[in-house]
Parts: structure tokens; C-alpha cells; sequence
């Protein structure tokens, strides 16, 4: 697979250690909404490694990438990255992955937690974009207000577009919130579900995936009906 070359154009920080990279490519970049790419760590120039990063944004933005990323406490890569500023280069592998949208008549629920909400983040924005008009519904859960982010963006999209709706749940709140209270999970186990008209595209950590797979399982969900990839 031939090496992309890019350049930072802009650093945003989400929160206190989550962060959202701009990267111009220097050619066109096509790729699908819910890949990733693989980018060349260099910290060690002696031992450069690669790591995968979800696309965050739709496959409209032909020449600008952009990558959701959490800053791991001693993590090789997330250290490394977050050093770096704009104007600096890039290099990294893809577009990879199949975890890609299949649009159908079904009500798609999106589930996710933390930084797994990237490739969710590029199928929704890129299904509304094309005016689909399913029933899209995003779950996102965080542990704390401080750990908010993206809202704005889809409370934008659910103003803007009736068949989509954004949910968004907090494990531990610290104080008052407009949210849900409870994990994922506390919120799929009460909700109603129609299984034979419901699909679920899932990304998180392991434990989290398998949890919701089980709930949305005994809801009735065909296994072939949902969909995951896993962060860790």
C-alpha cells in the first residue's frame, strides 16, 4: 500500500485530552465513510511505527481529513501526535476498513462512546448530506461534562434534519446536565425497539461492544443487523 503525505492545518483541542487534527492531503483522497487511516509515528526515527485513526469527516472533503484522537496517559503515538502543530507533515497509510454504512429502510441506531464516535461521526454526515431519509438515531456516552464533545455539531444536524436524533448519556456527571444519566448501555436497555426494522452500527472499546451487542441481541436484533469495531 503507497505511503499519503499531509500537512496539519489546524489543531483543535475537544477537550483536555482529546483533540481533532485538519490534515490537507497532497492529492485527492477518496475513501468511504467509516475507514481510517494507519499514520507513521516518528518519535523514534530509528523505529517509526504506524496507528490507526478513524476518519471523523464525510468523503465530500476530498482533500482534508479529519482525525478525532484521545491522548493516552504513556501512549507511543497519541503523545507523539499531540506535539505536533500545524504546517506539520504527515505520512499514513489508506483508506482501510469495511466498517461501512448499508443504507436500507431500517431504523439505524449509531452507539458510541468517547473517540469511537469518529467513523460514526463520517456515516451520519455523510448520509444526511445524500438525504437519506432513515431514521437515524445517535447514541454517544462519556463519563463526564468535561469529557463533551461534537455536541454542537449534532444537535446542528438534529435541528436540521427530522429523521435524525442525538442522544447523548453521561456515566458520571459531575453536576447539572441536559443529558441522560447512565452508561450506553442503561439507556438501549430501555429503549424501544422494533427488531425487525432496526439495525446498529456500534464503535468503542471492547467491553462496551459486547455488552450493547448482548442488549440489542435480547431486544430481538438479527446479528447480521449489527455491525462494530472495536477501539482496543
Amino acid at each position: 500500500m503507497p505511503i499519503n503525505k499531509g500537512t496539519i492545518t489546524k489543531k483543535i483541542s475537544l477537550t483536555s485530552d482529546v483533540f481533532d487534527f485538519r490534515i490537507k492531503t497532497a492529492a485527492l483522497f477518496d475513501f468511504k465513510a467509516g475507514q481510517y487511516i494507519s499514520i507513521k509515528i516518528c518519535d523514534d526515527p530509528s523505529k517509526p511505527c504506524f496507528r490507526p485513526y478513524s476518519i471523523a469527516s464525510s468523503p465530500h472533503q476530498t482533500v482534508t481529513l479529519n482525525i478525532c484522537l484521545k491522548v493516552i496517559p504513556n501512549g507511543r503515538a497519541s503523545t507523539w501526535l499531540n506535539t505536533l502543530q500545524p504546517n506539520t507533515n504527515l505520512e499514513f497509510l489508506g483508506p482501510i476498513g469495511n466498517f461501512l454504512f448499508q443504507p436500507n429502510t431500517k431504523t439505524t441506531l449509531f452507539i458510541a462512546t468517547g473517540t469511537g464516535i469518529a467513523p460514526l461521526k463520517s456515516m451520519i454526515e455523510d448520509e444526511l448530506s445524500k438525504d437519506n431519509k432513515q431514521n437515524l438515531h445517535l447514541i454517544f456516552g462519556v463519563r463526564h461534562i468535561r469529557d463533551i464533545f461534537y455536541k454542537e455539531f449534532f444537535e446542528a444536524l438534529a435541528a436540521k434534519h427530522p429523521n435524525f436524533k442525538f442522544t447523548l448519556t453521561l456515566s458520571q456527571p459531575e453536576g447539572p446536565h441536559e443529558a441522560q444519566t447512565g452508561r450506553v448501555t442503561d439507556f438501549l436497555q430501555n429503549l424501544a425497539i422494533d427488531p425487525e426494522n432496526t439495525s446498529a452500527y456500534i464503535c468503542g472499546l471492547k467491553a462496551m461492544i459486547t455488552d450493547v451487542t448482548a442488549i440489542l441481541e435480547e431486544k430481538g436484533i438479527p446479528k447480521t443487523e449489527i455491525h462494530f469495531e472495536k477501539y482496543d
